[in-house]
C-alpha cells in the first residue's frame, strides 16, 4: 500500500475522531434549540398517524439517557444506540491504542459486514417488541421506561 492510500479503517478512524470533536456542539446545540424552539421537536409522523412506533422512536431518548449515563434506560429506549456507542468505543480506543504503540499492539477492531448485519437484527427485534407489545397486548413500552 502506497502512502498515500489509506485503509478503509484508517478513514473510519478519521471519521470517529470528527464526531467525537463534533459530539460537544451538537449536544449543545440539542440542548440550546430544545429549550428556546420547542417547535423544531416534531413528533413521529409514523407514530402520529399509526399509532404504531417507526424504526427510530425511542432513538433520542436513548441518546439523552446514554449521555447521562443510564445504560439499561437507554437500551429500553432504544437498544441500537448503546449498541453503536459500544462499537464505535471500542473501535476508537482499539484504533488508538495501535496507533500509539506504533502498530506494535495490533488490536485495532477491523471492518466486518457482521457489524451492521447485528444492527439491522437489533432495529428489527426492537420495532418487532415494540410494535407488537402494542398491537397484541395494548402495552406501550416506552411509555413504561420510568
Amino acid at each position: 500500500m502506497s502512502k498515500k492510500q489509506t485503509s478503509l479503517e484508517d478513514q473510519l478512524y478519521i471519521i470517529g475522531i470528527c464526531l467525537l470533536l463534533a459530539a460537544p456542539l451538537i449536544i449543545i446545540a440539542y440542548r440550546y434549540l430544545c429549550a428556546r424552539l420547542p417547535f423544531l421537536m416534531m413528533p413521529c409522523l409514523l407514530r402520529t398517524f399509526t399509532g404504531y412506533y417507526c424504526p427510530g422512536c425511542g432513538g433520542t431518548r436513548a441518546v439523552d439517557a446514554l449521555l447521562h449515563l443510564q445504560l439499561w434506560r437507554s437500551f429500553c429506549y432504544h437498544p441500537l444506540v448503546p449498541y453503536g456507542a459500544a462499537v464505535y468505543l471500542w473501535f476508537m480506543v482499539s484504533h488508538t491504542i495501535e496507533k500509539l504503540s506504533r502498530y506494535r499492539l495490533r488490536i485495532g477492531m477491523k471492518w466486518n459486514p457482521a457489524w451492521l448485519w447485528i444492527a439491522l437484527i437489533i432495529l428489527v427485534l426492537n420495532v418487532l417488541v415494540k410494535d407488537g407489545a402494542l398491537l397484541l397486548f395494548h402495552i406501550d413500552l416506552l411509555q413504561m421506561i420510568p
